[in-house]
């Protein structure tokens, strides 16, 4: 049976709002709010999820977006607000997307379980977006529309590959659910609320000078109203709604049925003042123009994203309008009269400019993503209270000489109290929940008039703070808790004692009785009653019975935290951290971010390069590395090409040291290991020394390991030798990097190319001419440009013109050229006009957009003039490859490009019919006959490799004649004979097996065995997804020796794949693991895969001089195939 339901209410389930007479914020709300974002590729289901949480069936609007709700929940009987942002609801969220991540407690990758592009976008775009916030928060991976795996032909996620992946990338857990069955989302519900609400206990641990992101970019006053007339600002696009975004209008019969209040106008009259419409889901409100004299509106909880009909009421006092969907705080022409203004829990940026409203004494702004206190209320001197409560502001600025008596900054990112001094008038001041370590910039000299201080959830932990607080006399109210300060013995006398004005401390009245205990223990009266008992009893020895001292207090402050009214920065006594050290296993979220930082590292690093393993921004997310996890950790260092792996004092064994060191040895980019504190190091320093790869270039950082002092400097390898090797190493590095960008860049080029080649029923579309931009792009321009040499070596003067008189039916100027066959081609002006509109379709085909009579050309020009960027005018759109640009200056009015395109075969006469039915058929007879001559290529090349080898499970065949193939230059006789796979530097592993792992198996020999089945093999771009079933009833580990090969089961003319890191992959009994391998490509010329599938071959590359990177490969097997 599912799960009893969470007990959560929608935000519009809470009433209508306080009455807009009433400061805003009076509505009693939870003071704690949990910030869920969801963040996926439009189209995933995640409005559809957030629709199916608020119970909505849709109506008549199934594809409207939801970009935020509000709710109000229950967890562990204690009351949350929890706001739910989606994404893809809007463009705007393009310019929120670090703010609203950074300010998430927990955060949802979502992608449908029915489109495996959208989890691929979730790698390469989503988590990256998400780790360049440097959040701690937790994540999930949700896969969405799950009921649709049922569907028929549907290409469907796997729910194993889903679970690694999330495992993979840091998330605490891979979860689905179906909209359509509300029990799922509940089940989701459950589980990312609980983990929102474990993090927002502890987010008080995070570092205060931890990397926070750059803020959005600002605009303030003067820009802003700049930006206003900016067409395309991002709340243009949000606030204009068309009629399928408006479909809940005010009418008038709403409008008028909630009106109350009458009373007299400014003009005399009586009217209605006061107007009600919240919670109806209102997206506009046009209606309420004609209601000019209204003083008091309230439209909370709806839908609005705009409040321009508001502009008309030039009466307007009090406004109400939280639980919307506004991005501005100016989005109408407000009226100067306005004296409270609730804008909380909306999608607002940025504090907006409020000086034309001199009378405003009330704003709340609570719950948005506002991140920093702009100068726009400097000229708000009657301004009472401020609550900008849960944004994201890390300083208290701007306020300089208002008359603020209310300041409610709780849940932000304030690391201090800089700023608080600018309010001479403030009584009551709130910074709950942030991460403040000291409050001694609150002095009262400054504000003088403080009676109210809410500190909770920060970071004071010295009693000394407090005593900063005596001199406020007005002080009555103080909260604390929780704070590492209040771990301190008998914290609540020590702060009585200190504060004996206060009335309420943490929420509870101090009593009298408890004043006296504090005066007893810091014994006030002490001196007094012995020198009573001294007087009465002078032969008597006077005694102090007291349980509790002040001395007794500072020993066990020392006895707790080793010093004197400190609690440290997170609380933690000396027991809690040798415990911590001591505790072998790791929680579910610090396992999480070990596991987001090994991903980083498998995509190269962050920073580039660098796997660092130590620095965490809290105890909570500190995860140590163990002797257990150094084989993934240099899996992730070899995938990533990371040259640096930083460990610290990582409690890895004697064993553990050993394999870094061997690892070290072997792998061609890690080249520097920071083992600092690592005392196992010191054990085995000699042997270090002595066997380390000092010449590539490596060194360890071993300080304080106990190794001496001369064996930590020359570990550290600060040689010239040394620098020497790291120079080339990063030259190869950079040269690999142009390499990828070029070959990426072709990848439209080789997709078609192998589109053409590769063995299906049917022939492809011919291949357009020489003359077509097609065939001028960057990587292949080479055929063309040697055609266009020809033609012009045939036809010096280009397309020759013999003036005449002009007939009426254009056959008295004509045009000739020497054609391929050094026949002479003439042809009329008809037929000049009719290769004009030929080119000017081909260039349409090719994705230009031209502009009006672009085919009149550029216009007068100097001969030699460089027309690129006239041409580029004349023909917007997709721009034309640089080499026909530079091939063809002036392509619009020189008529060579004309004669070239009769060249390469393009006729304008009545027979081009016929011509082009020729070259389809020629095309097809040649196509035909290369399928036919690759697939007995192919044939020999099976009977002689796969054959004998059939019943291993292993195929080779294909391989070697690919690669036969691409050493003929792509030309096939049908006499072609196989080419060894020594010519091309591989190895077998039936003629000369690897070496057996300790206690495994290799991937050729258990697959041989019949130990192990592979069930499939599939390459995309650079990775290998490897799925095995393990047929025994023992539990196995499969090596996959770096360099094994993979070849495509056909003639796909795409990437074969060679395993650039060494896999162990642990397969239990009778079960299949699925393992993501990184691979090298093995020959440049070709596309990448892109789930393709593939075999495994009876090859291997063993040479440790190409292994290094992909340039080297590739380098190495273009000289193969004689192309270098």
């Amino acid at each position: 049976p599912p799960p009893p339901p969470l007990p959560l209410a929608p935000a519009h389930a809470r009433g209508g709002g306080p009455p807009p007479g009433r400061a805003p914020g009076a509505e009693m709300q939870p003071d704690r709010c949990l910030n869920v974002c969801l963040v996926g590729d439009s189209g995933v289901g995640i409005s559809s999820f957030l629709r199916a949480y608020r119970d909505i069936e849709g109506g008549s609007q199934p594809d409207a977006q939801i970009e935020s709700i509000i709710a109000c929940v229950e967890l562990d009987n204690e009351p949350y607000c929890v706001r739910f942002t989606d994404n893809a609801g809007s463009s705007y969220f393009e310019s929120l997307a670090g703010t609203a991540l950074s300010m998430a407690h927990v955060v949802l990758l979502c992608f449908s379980m029915d489109n495996p592009e959208s989890l691929r976008h979730v790698q390469e775009k989503w988590f990256p977006l998400f780790w360049s916030v440097h959040s701690e928060a937790p994540t999930f991976l949700l896969g969405l529309r799950s009921d649709l795996c049922a569907k028929a032909g549907a290409q469907i996620v796997d729910d194993v590959e889903a679970a690694e992946f999330a495992l993979q990338h840091g998330a605490l857990a891979f979860l689905e659910c179906s909209s359509r069955f509300p029990e799922t989302v509940r089940r989701v519900l459950d589980e990312v609320l609980a983990a929102a609400k474990e993090y927002y206990g502890l987010q008080w641990q995070l570092r205060h000078d931890r990397v926070r992101p750059e803020p959005a970019r600002r605009r303030h006053s003067v820009e802003d109203a700049r930006e206003d007339v900016v067409e395309g600002a991002p709340w243009v696009r949000h606030e204009r709604l068309n009629i399928v975004e408006d479909p809940r209008s005010l009418d008038e019969a709403t409008a008028s049925k909630n009106l109350s209040v009458l009373g007299v106008t400014p003009t005399n009259h009586h009217a209605y003042l006061r107007l009600d419409i919240p919670d109806l889901g209102l997206t506009s409100l046009d209606a309420v123009r004609r209601y000019q004299h209204l003083q008091f509106v309230n439209v909370s909880k709806n839908q609005l994203r705009s409040l321009e009909p508001l502009g008309a009421l030039r009466c307007l006092l009090h406004l109400n309008a939280s639980y919307n969907l506004l991005i501005r705080t100016q989005s109408f022409a407000a009226s100067e009269s306005l004296e409270t203004v609730d804008m909380s829990y909306n999608m607002i940026g940025k504090l907006g400019e409020w000086g034309v409203h001199k009378f405003l004494r009330e704003l709340n702004l609570r719950g948005n993503f506002i991140d920093k206190i702009g100068p726009g209320l400097r000229r708000n001197a009657e301004l009472r209270m401020l609550d900008l409560s849960e944004n994201n502001i890390p300083h208290i600025e701007n306020l300089d000489g208002l008359g603020l008596r209310t300041l409610f900054l709780a849940q932000n990112e304030l690391t201090s109290l800089e700023g608080v001094g600018t309010l001479p008038k403030l009584q009551v001041l709130s910074v709950r929940h942030n991460n403040i370590t000291s409050i001694a910039a609150l002095r009262s000299d400054d504000v003088p008039r403080l009676r109210k201080l809410f500190v909770s959830e920060n970071r004071i932990s010295r009693i000394q703070e407090v005593e900063g607080l005596q001199s406020f006399r007005f002080l009555c109210d103080l909260s604390l808790v929780p704070n590492p300060v209040t771990k301190l013995p008998h914290y609540r006398a020590q702060v009585i004692h200190r504060l004996p004005r206060l009335r309420s401390l943490d929420s509870e009245a101090v009593t009298a009785e408890e004043k006296v205990k504090a005066d007893l223990i810091y014994g006030s009266d002490v001196e007094e009653r012995r020198e009573i008992f001294e007087q009465l009893l002078p032969e008597e020895t006077f005694t102090d019975r007291r349980l509790v001292t002040e001395e007794g207090i500072a020993k066990m402050e020392l006895e707790q935290f080793g010093r004197q009214g400190d609690a440290g920065q997170y609380g933690f006594t000396l027991s809690e951290q040798q415990e911590a050290v001591q505790q072998p296993d790791r929680t579910i979220m610090q396992d999480a971010k070990l596991r987001q930082r090994l991903m980083q590292a498998r995509l190269g690093g962050q920073p580039a390069g660098v796997c660092e393993l130590v620095s965490f921004a809290a105890p909570f997310a500190s995860a140590r590395v163990t002797d257990e996890d150094i084989p993934e950790v240099l899996e992730a260092v070899a995938e990533g090409c990371v040259t640096s792996l930083i460990l610290g004092a990582a409690p890895i064994s004697v064993g553990g040291v050993r394999e870094i060191l061997a690892f070290l040895r072997e792998a061609p980019h890690l080249r520097h290991v920071d083992l600092t504190g690592c005392q196992a190091v010191g054990q085995i320093g000699t042997e270090i020394v002595h066997g380390f790869p000092f010449a590539r270039g490596c060194s360890i950082e071993a300080d304080k390991s106990g190794l001496s002092r001369q064996n930590v400097e020359r570990l550290r390898n600060r040689t010239a030798e040394g620098k020497e090797a790291l120079k080339q190493l990063e030259q190869e590095r950079m040269r690999t990097q142009e390499m990828m960008e070029r070959f990426m860049k072709l990848q439209e080029v080789l997709k078609e190319e192998a589109a053409e080649n590769r063995h299906q029923d049917s022939p492809p579309p011919p291949p357009p001419h020489l003359c077509h931009p097609l065939k001028w792009r960057d990587g292949i321009e080479g055929p063309a440009q040697a055609a266009l040499r020809g033609f012009r070596a045939a036809n010096p003067r280009g397309l020759i013109c013999a003036d005449g008189p002009v007939s009426v039916d254009g056959g008295s100027r004509c045009w000739s050229i020497r054609c391929k066959d050094n026949s002479k081609r003439e042809f009329n002006m008809d037929e000049h006009q009719a290769l004009k509109l030929q080119r000017n379709s081909m260039f349409e085909e090719w994705g230009c957009e031209p502009v009006e009579n672009w085919y009149d050309g550029v216009g007068e020009y100097e001969e030699g003039e460089d027309l690129t960027d006239r041409i580029k005018a004349l023909l917007p759109g997709r721009p034309l490859p640089e080499a026909f640009l530079a091939a063809f200056n002036n392509v619009m009015q020189d008529d060579s490009f004309l004669g070239f395109m009769v060249w390469e075969g393009i006729e304008p006469s009545q027979e081009v019919v016929r011509e082009v039915r020729r070259q389809r058929e020629e095309w097809e007879a040649a196509w035909a006959q290369k399928q036919q001559r690759m697939g007995a290529l192919s044939a020999a090349a099976r009977k002689l490799y796969d054959l004998p080898m059939r019943s291993s499970g292993v195929e080779s065949g294909q391989l070697v004649a690919h690669f036969t193939y691409l050493r003929l230059g792509g030309i096939l006789s049908g006499k072609d004979s196989l080419r060894p796979s020594s010519d091309f530097g591989l190895k077998r592993f039936s003629e000369e097996p690897l070496r057996s792992p300790q206690g495994g198996h290799l991937l050729q020999e258990a697959v041989s065995s019949g130990k192990v089945t592979i069930e499939s093999v599939t390459g995309t771009d650079f990775l290998l997804r490897l799925k095995l079933r393990n047929n025994t009833s023992d539990g196995l580990e499969v090596t996959i020796p770096r360099g094994t090969v993979f070849q495509h089961v056909d003639w796909e003319h795409r990437q074969n794949l060679m395993v650039s890191v060494r896999y162990v992959v642990g397969v239990p009994a009778g079960e299949v693991v699925s393992k993501q391998m990184k691979a090298y490509c093995m020959n440049l010329t070709c596309a990448c895969s892109e789930g393709n599938p593939m075999a495994l071959t009876d090859f291997y590359c063993d040479d440790a001089g190409v292994l290094v990177s992909q340039g080297l490969v590739w380098d190495h097997f273009e000289r193969c195939f004689g192309h270098r």
